[in-house]
């Protein structure tokens, strides 16, 4: 068990000052904390964690500079916090700003698109569209397909581009110029 000296230089035990000094001066650290951060439950969880790190720190406690430390401590924890809680803000606010890209015209639109390829890929020749939907659907690799249909993956390749080619020219008529002409 660690031994410390205070001031008039008696000796006493590292839990009894800690215990003491934890007492005195929690409640000062915790409102110095709520000039930074108006929350009181984080603040209590930064002062908190300034005084576990101060009980975790290896070495000596000196007396005479703890209180500077500790304020020092809750200081820097209370920035840290305010960086983090930024960093958040930013995400969300990205988030937020991503999605309201994506409204209910632009989702319904991308289901018609997806509905009508659907459409198109059911028209194509039995092999060209077992093949598009192992591949697509499926997510199944050439070689998985070429080893399923007992063809090279070549051939695999060239039905892949003849349905991708049906689809382009069905959707270059509906779409010329991004515009949709039905």
């Amino acid at each position: 068990m660690a031994k410390m000296k205070n001031n008039d230089n008696t000796l006493y035990s590292k839990e009894s000052f800690f215990e003491s000094f934890f007492r005195d001066n929690y409640s000062r650290l915790y409102y110095y904390a709520l000039n930074f951060i108006p929350n009181s439950e984080i603040c209590k969880d930064i002062v908190s964690d300034a005084f576990r790190h101060l009980w975790e720190k290896d070495g000596e406690i000196v007396p005479q500079t703890i209180l500077s430390y500790m304020y020092t401590s809750v200081r820097n924890l209370c920035i840290d916090h305010i960086r983090h809680s930024e960093v958040e803000n930013n995400y969300i606010a990205e988030y937020l700003h991503v999605t309201s890209d994506l409204n209910d015209d632009s989702w319904t639109e991308t289901e018609d698109r997806i509905q009508e390829i659907m459409k198109i890929i059911e028209t194509l020749p039995p092999m060209t569209r077992f093949i598009m939907e192992q591949n697509y659907l499926q997510r199944k690799k050439y070689k998985e397909i070429a080893d399923i249909t007992e063809m090279t993956e070549s051939g695999v390749r060239k039905h892949i581009m003849k349905g991708l080619e049906v689809i382009r020219r069905n959707f270059s008529v509906k779409y010329k110029k991004g515009g949709n002409q039905n």
